[in-house]
């Protein structure tokens, strides 16, 4: 059944090497003892994946509390791994007998396998040298030949394979098995051939590969990419938050000469756990290092790049955004962090006084914040992720997980396979949620907008009166405007069986709370408005607006399009949501600012580009944004850009917007420079400083702020910290938000 969300669990006492200790009952022992400080040595156990007790080196010796105050001992001892904590259990991890076993199991560990060290990527940091190196045996008595297999085979484009390594532990198995749900990976063959492969030896397809490279106890599966580049003692660790989508996920960068080689899991159980996608663990490392970085400011001098000072390029901008009067816009990026987001739309809107701003790509660029608020009472995004192991069912809709919000996949198959919550998916081709779902919605593509419609309209007809009518009291106006949407009308628009659709109905009328997950589907839907409204009928109509667990999650795409929401980078929208209409809020910004605030709302991105087209716009700012490849419509942002009179892009690459530009700003990636992101679910999380910036680039909080500077004649910020306070003076939503609160894991807003 779905996991209590915040159920306190029932404590047990319980002694680990004489120090008692209170524990919740069933936590296994080799977590508790954690607790005080007690590592024991683990080779196949993983805190995220089920026990199995198979590799035998978190021996402890274990004991029972009598009524009498004695303790009656085992006869042998036992996995820690595998023993929950009970009332009176007493342990010791340390004894005589203990350390004599691990040392036994070690010498067997070793008969076979190479003294590869010195040039094993694992090396430095490798589990069974560590426990070698504390109990292991100073010689072997093993004088035969060793056993030989293939060495550095490719599993796949990331992963390196060497079988003599493979100490069978099982762990890479288990996690295709348990947590990625592919199940690529078997143990073929019996005894000392065992080896971890794909069934029929085919390439290793995973799109979750490298967490292999992560788990694996010894160095018998390495990052190809990372095959021979460094080694640990010569690298230098950061934390830092992935950039590639909106789940968040906690990352170690580590980095060598200026640059960064490899990306590895930081753990967050609120988040990620331990867990990255092959895209935030190997392809943002070819985009950080990728050969087209901007390192120096230049200027378009005919069809050639002319390098020029800072200096030069900030008093050239400035002088023909002061020309185009107040004809000028802007689009963000959504891999901008909070602090360079809020400077930028305060840049745009006291600076050059412009309310032309906006950082979405998408059909969708209505006032979703109004919309959620008027149908729902809520947030466009009323969930968290421990909310998925906690609902009774999710319904992901127009989302590819697995490629779009790769966090979200692996919790949502997690709630499924650990607490039995129902999985139901409506998208028109194969995706991997399928594969585990109870309901499978393949629709014809186009057709989001009759699918939903025609669940209303089967709901309004299915659910008692009583809740129809207390979930939605003007529910005549809706079942007028559906009332030809019936279940045969439904199937010849989406393809959908009016039989499986009727089932589907009586599953969310059957359950307590409903989960809905949306994606790319619904945001570049042709009537992208219209379907998120009916979206939020669908909720207040089941009532699961009013759920802890439950509720519609308009999920985000970008990295930071949360943040970009919050910080107000929208037309109509201040800083934490407040209209610029609204005259109050105006002034409390003029205030804050020293300068004006305009008053009438902006244009949206499409607006924007349309502007361009017909010259309304004459100047034009891209902070961070690559609309010719990101846009829904590549070729209208192409025709704008070349229209525009005067396009600055400032950006770390060389992207095929900075091809149209008149001014090119070189920026940081997230390796260089500092600050905090807000994921999906509103976490607010800070990442680190972890290189040099190249060349000339600069951060991009410092870019808005020199411009400022120059601009407002007003003393600018002079570090992210300081950016971040001011935005939590400003924005009730980020008042808990300071560096100091956040700490490593970050803290969630609303």
């Amino acid at each position: 059944m779905p996991r209590a969300k915040n159920a306190q669990p029932k404590l047990v006492n319980i002694e680990i090497n004489g120090i008692p200790l209170q524990v919740p009952e069933g936590e296994l022992l080799v977590e508790a003892a954690k607790r005080i400080g007690e590592d024991i040595p683990i080779f196949c156990y993983h805190k995220y994946m089920k026990p199995v007790g198979m590799c035998r080196m978190c021996l402890v010796e274990v004991g029972y509390k009598q009524p009498d105050g004695s303790v009656r001992k085992m006869p042998k001892p036992q996995a820690s791994c595998t023993l929950p904590c009970t009332e009176g259990l007493v342990a010791w991890t340390q004894s005589e007998q203990i350390i004599k076993d691990r040392r036994a199991v070690l010498e067997f560990l070793l008969i076979n396998h190479p003294l590869d060290c010195p040039i094993c990527d694992r090396g430095g940091e490798c589990p069974l040298q560590n426990n070698t190196q504390f109990y292991g045996p100073p010689i072997s008595r093993y004088i035969e030949i060793k056993r030989h297999l293939p060495k550095a085979f490719p599993l796949s484009k990331y992963v390196m394979l060497d079988l003599e390594r493979c100490i069978q532990c099982g762990r890479c198995v288990r996690f295709t098995e348990e947590i990625s749900g592919d199940a690529q990976l078997a143990l073929l063959f019996r005894g000392a051939q065992t080896q971890p492969h794909t069934f029929q030896l085919t390439e290793f397809t995973s799109r979750f590969s490298g967490n292999v490279i992560e788990i694996c106890p010894v160095g018998a599966l390495t990052s190809r990419t990372y095959r021979f580049r460094a080694r640990p003692w010569d690298i230098v660790t950061q934390k830092s938050i992935c950039t590639m989508c909106s789940n968040g996920c906690n990352l170690y960068f580590d980095s060598r000469a200026g640059k960064v080689v490899r990306i590895n899991a930081r753990e967050n159980p609120e988040v990620n756990e331990t867990w990255t996608c092959d895209k935030g663990k190997f392809e943002q490392v070819e985009f950080l290092n990728a050969p087209n970085r901007l390192t120096q400011p230049m200027r378009r001098n005919g069809t050639a790049w002319e390098p020029i000072s800072w200096a030069q390029a900030y008093e050239l901008m400035l002088e023909r955004f002061a020309r185009a009067r107040g004809a000028v816009g802007g689009l963000a990026g959504t891999r901008l962090s909070n602090e360079a987001l809020y400077l930028f739309q305060k840049l745009m809107r006291a600076g050059f006084q412009s309310n032309h701003i906006d950082h979405r790509m998408t059909r969708y660029q209505g006032d979703l914040w109004a919309h959620a608020q008027s149908l729902l009472n809520k947030l466009p995004v009323a969930n968290e992720y421990r909310d998925l192991e906690a609902t009774h069912l999710i319904f992901v809709f127009g989302a590819d997980l697995i490629d779009e919000q790769p966090m979200v996949f692996l919790r949502t198959r997690k709630a499924w396979r650990h607490y039995g919550v129902k999985v139901a998916v409506a998208y028109p081709v194969a995706n991997a949620v399928e594969e585990f779902a109870e309901t499978r919605l393949r629709y014809r593509a186009g057709s989001e907008l009759a699918l939903v419609k025609g669940l209303l309209y089967i709901l309004l007809d299915k659910l008692p009166a009583e809740t129809v009518a207390a979930n939605l009291p003007d529910h005549e106006w809706l079942q007028a405007l559906l009332q030809n949407c019936t279940p045969a009308w439904t199937q010849d628009h989406t393809g959908i069986a009016a039989e499986q659709l009727l089932a589907f109905a009586d599953t969310i009328a059957s359950v307590p709370s409903m989960l809905i997950l949306t994606g790319e589907k619904v945001w570049n839907h042709p009537e992208s408005e219209e379907l998120v409204k009916h979206l939020m009928w669908l909720t207040r109509l089941t009532g699961n607006c009013h759920q802890e667990s439950g509720g519609l999650n308009l999920l985000p795409l970008g990295a930071n399009e949360q943040g970009a929401s919050d910080m107000g980078v929208l037309p109509n929208r201040l800083p934490g949501y407040a209209l610029v209409e609204d005259e109050a809020a105006r002034e409390r910004f003029t205030q804050a600012w020293g300068a004006p605030v305009p008053s009438t709302p902006g244009l949206t991105t499409d607006g924007i580009l349309q502007a361009c087209l017909t010259g309304e716009i004459q100047a034009l700012y891209l902070a961070g944004a690559n609309p010719v490849r990101e846009h829904y419509d590549p070729t209208l942002a192409e025709r704008a850009l070349r229209a525009c009179e005067f396009v600055v892009v400032q950006d770390s690459h060389m992207t095929e917007s900075a091809e149209y530009a008149d001014l090119l700003l070189p920026a940081c990636t997230v390796a260089e420079s500092e600050g905090t992101y807000t994921n999906w679910e509103r976490r607010v999380q800070r990442f680190w400083r972890a290189l040099e910036p190249p060349g000339e680039s600069k951060p991009d909080w410092l870019i808005f702020a020199e411009l400022w500077l120059r601009q407002v004649r007003q003393t600018p910020p002079f570090n992210p910290r300081e950016v971040m306070c001011e935005i939590a003076s400003l924005v009730p939503q980020y008042a808990e938000c300071t560096y100091e609160a956040l700490g490593d894991s970050g803290k969630r807003w609303g």
